[in-house]
């Protein structure tokens, strides 16, 4: 039943797809049910503070709790973390790491000569549709579902232009922290640093810090990722074709080489 709503899916909104199987497989490596051996505190702090909309959860707090909040998620980045499959990627180094930045940055669906095309009006930003990009292709380089996750700064940044940013990160190897491959960077930073550039770009001292499953997709919904987020609901394409383009080129390219621990 599932492949045939994507099926139909496909077929009404997006019948230049070349294989709907071959996407339908894409989603579902990205929303792959996975759980770490052994719980972290970064879980239990998801599961505490990001059931719902970031954004209503961090307007609901007040200072005093939101740097405690952050206090307790900076403390929770350097706990290891469990394989939840055999044979996989557990951390990076930061040459891999700089690898899918600089992937990223140059993928067909990115950079500045696409975005009259994706985000005419720069409504969007996209860092979640680059967030989404970076979770697919850890995965397709074997790093461990359980050694990704999406960090997410909320609060007025920027003058108040956005409400969120999001990136995803990768554990990294014998640092005891996270390489955040954050292609508004030229490489890839610490989670630490990359908390520091987004408190410079904040615009008070309410911004709040969020580490999620890297299944979720949007800042409003813990959801995992679906068919209709990616490509639209038969009668629109919100994303103006973004990962319609982005799942099309992918099924042209080679397999890539898996990263090693």
């Amino acid at each position: 039943m599932r492949f045939l709503v994507f099926l139909s899916l496909c077929l009404l909104t997006h019948a230049s797809l070349a294989d709907p199987a071959g996407c339908l497989r894409i989603i579902s490596a990205l929303a792959q049910n996975h759980e770490s051996l052994k719980e972290t505190r970064l879980d239990n702090l998801e599961s505490k503070t990001a059931q719902g909309s970031l954004i209503d959860i961090q307007k609901a707090l007040k200072q005093k709790q939101i740097s405690d909040h952050n206090q307790q998620i900076r403390a929770a980045l350097k706990d290891s973390v469990s394989a939840s499959k055999a044979d996989s990627v557990t951390a990076i180094n930061h040459k891999d790491a700089n690898y899918l930045v600089q992937f990223i940055r140059k993928h067909p669906t990115n950079g500045e000569k696409h975005e009259k095309k994706y985000d005419p009006e720069e409504c969007y930003g996209f860092c979640f549709g680059r967030a989404t990009l970076i979770h697919q292709e850890a995965l397709r380089r074997n790093v461990d579902p359980a050694s990704i996750r999406k960090i997410w700064v909320v609060g007025s940044l920027e003058k108040g232009k956005w409400q969120f940013h999001v990136a995803s990160m990768i554990k990294a190897k014998g640092t005891g922290s996270w390489w955040v491959c954050d292609p508004v960077y030229s490489v890839a930073i610490s989670a630490e640093e990359w908390i520091r550039r987004m408190r410079n770009g904040s615009d008070d001292n309410r911004m709040m810090i969020f580490v999620t499953d890297p299944r979720r997709f949007s800042v409003y919904d813990p959801q995992v990722y679906t068919a209709i987020d990616l490509l639209g609901d038969g009668k629109s394409d919100f994303y103006n074709g973004y990962f319609k383009d982005y799942l099309e080129h992918l099924q042209t390219e080679p397999t890539p080489k898996p990263f090693r621990n």
